[in-house]
């Protein structure tokens, strides 16, 4: 019984790591809280490749830092305007990226 309240071990060492990457994120949203897991991990990983992707075509390279910042942001876009407006936004942002460089709150 007192087993119940305990908290799960990650059985891998990729459950372990998607894990921590969802503690990370969570506190970010204010709508949405109880998105699930692999929603969050899905937001984070679409907005860092396709800023990964990016900065590999214009022969630059992102820190994870910078890379973590955007995910903060956009994981509050998704929260606050819903699934149709981030994909937007994020093909917006990876333009204005292309164009005019990384926005300095993305730093």
């Amino acid at each position: 019984m007192f087993g119940l309240f305990k908290r799960k071990k990650p059985k891998t060492l990729l459950d372990g790591v998607n894990s921590s990457i969802v503690n990370i994120y969570r506190p970010y949203l204010v709508n949405n809280k109880n998105l699930p897991d692999e929603k969050i991990l899905e937001i984070v990983q679409t907005v860092m490749r396709a800023f990964q992707q990016a900065s590999e075509s214009k022969q630059e390279r992102l820190s994870g830092t910078t890379l973590m910042n955007i995910g903060i942001k956009f994981i509050k876009v998704y929260d606050l305007a819903g699934p149709d407006f981030f994909i937007e936004h994020l093909k917006y942002e990876i333009n204005l990226y292309l164009t005019s460089g990384l926005r300095e709150d993305y730093l």
